[in-house]
C-alpha cells in the first residue's frame, strides 16, 4: 500500500470533520456469500439496537430520533450479497455513510463526539492497495486489487489498444524499425497507467520477460513497477490473476515496513518518543513527523485535562485511535505495520519533526 498522509484520502477527510455529537460507529464482520451473510443481517440488527439504547441514555427521545432514523435508513441501503469482510457504519445528525472493509472486525457500538476511524485507516494504510497491469504485444490492461481481492478493472484511457502495431514489412524490417514500434507503445502503455495510479501508485506487471524489461526502460517513472508476475495472462481470469500478483504485492509491502522500521532505528534518541504520553503531547503540539503503530495495538485509557491516563476506569475508548486522528489532523503521517513489527517500542512510536 501506499505511504502518504491519510488527508489526502477523502473517506478519512469526511469522517474526521468536526460533527455535532453524538456520533455513532457500528461495526461487524460481514460475510461474501449467502446463505452466511444473512447472519449479518440479524447481527446488524442487534447492534442497531444497542445504538438506539445508548443514545437514548444520552438525551431526550426527541434530540436522537433524527440520528435513529438515519442509522436505520443507512442500514436498510445495504446490499447484503456484496459484501467484504467487514462492514463500518458512521452516523450523526448530518452525516451517513458505509465503508467496507477488507478484514474481519469486532461487532461493537460505539457512541462519543466523533466517529472511531481506526478501522478505515487500517483499511488504508494497513492492507496493501495496488494495480496488476496485464500487458502484451497486442494491449494494456489494469486492474485494481485490495490484498488478496479484486477491486476492479480500471477504466478511462483503458483497456489500451496497441495503435504502433503493424506488420507492414517497409517498418519492421530492421531490428531499429521494431525497437522504435515497440518503445513507443511501452511509453504509451507508462503515461496511461502513470496518470491512472499516480504518483504514490504500486503496480504489477504481469507479462512476459521479452516485454519487461523493455518496459521498464521506456518508463518514466520506474518506482511505480513494483513486481514482475512472469507469463502470458491475457486470458487469464483478473481475480485469479490478482491472488497470484498479491504475493509480490505482500513482498514489497514487508519490505517498506522493513524500512520504515530501520528509519526509526536510526532516528536519534532526541526525535522520537515512545512513551505514550510523549507520544500524545508531542502529536498535540504538532511535533510528530511519522507515527508508527502495530495495526492491532489498543490502549484503553481517557484523556483528563489535556494528559492522556492509560487504563482509565469506566473508559472503553482506544487511545491509540485518538492518537492517529491528532496526528492526522496536524498534518502528520501515519504507518500502520504488521504485528511484532514494533516489539522493541511497545508497538508504538512518533518520529518527531524537531
Amino acid at each position: 500500500m501506499t505511504t502518504r498522509t491519510l488527508l489526502l484520502d477523502p473517506v478519512i477527510e469526511r469522517l474526521m470533520e468536526a460533527r455535532p455529537g453524538p456520533c455513532v460507529t457500528i461495526t461487524l464482520p460481514t460475510h461474501r456469500t449467502m446463505p452466511d451473510a444473512n447472519r449479518d443481517i440479524l447481527l446488524l440488527k442487534d447492534l442497531l439496537h444497542q445504538a438506539e439504547d445508548r443514545l437514548a441514555q444520552l438525551g431526550e427521545k426527541r434530540a436522537v430520533a433524527p440520528i435513529i432514523e438515519r442509522a436505520r435508513t443507512l442500514a436498510g441501503s445495504i446490499d447484503h450479497h456484496h459484501h467484504m469482510d467487514g462492514l463500518a457504519l458512521f452516523v450523526a445528525r448530518d452525516h451517513a455513510e458505509l465503508v467496507k472493509l477488507p478484514f474481519p472486525v469486532e461487532p461493537r457500538v460505539v457512541v462519543g463526539d466523533a466517529f472511531m476511524v481506526r478501522d478505515v485507516v487500517r483499511a488504508r494504510l494497513g492492507s496493501v492497495h495496488y494495480h496488476v497491469l496485464v500487458l502484451s504485444q497486442h494491449a494494456a490492461r489494469l486492474f485494481a486489487a485490495n490484498d488478496d481481492h479484486l477491486v476492479g478493472e480500471v477504466r478511462g484511457g483503458l483497456p489500451l489498444a496497441n495503435r504502433h502495431y503493424t506488420t507492414d514489412a517497409a517498418q519492421v524490417t530492421t531490428s531499429r524499425g521494431q525497437d522504435n514500434q515497440a518503445r513507443h507503445w511501452y511509453a504509451d502503455v507508462a503515461k496511461v497507467v502513470e496518470h491512472a495510479v499516480g504518483p504514490q501508485g504500486r503496480v504489477v506487471v504481469a507479462t512476459t520477460a521479452t516485454h519487461h524489461a523493455p518496459f521498464l526502460a521506456a518508463a518514466p517513472h520506474k518506482a511505480l513497477f513494483i513486481a514482475h508476475l512472469e507469463g502470458n495472462h491475457e486470458h487469464e481470469a483478473p481475480a485469479e490473476l490478482v491472488r497470484r500478483a498479491w504475493t509480490l504485492a505482500y513482498e514489497d509491502q514487508k519490505r517498506r515496513h522493513l524500512a520504515d522500521a530501520e528509519t526509526l532505528a536510526r532516528t536519534p534518541a532526541d526525535r522520537h518518543v515512545t512513551a505514550i504520553d510523549d507520544i500524545w503531547a508531542r502529536v498535540q503540539e504538532g511535533r510528530g513527523q511519522t507515527l508508527l503503530v502495530e495495526r492491532d495495538l489498543v490502549i484503553h485509557g481517557a484523556v483528563v485535562d489535556g494528559r492522556v491516563q492509560p487504563d482509565a476506569p469506566n473508559d472503553a475508548s482506544d487511545l491509540v485511535d485518538r492518537i492517529i486522528t491528532a496526528q492526522l489532523h496536524h498534518g502528520g503521517e501515519v504507518r500502520m505495520l504488521p504485528p511484532g513489527s514494533l516489539k522493541g517500542y511497545d508497538g508504538i512510536a512518533l518520529i518527531t519533526r524537531y
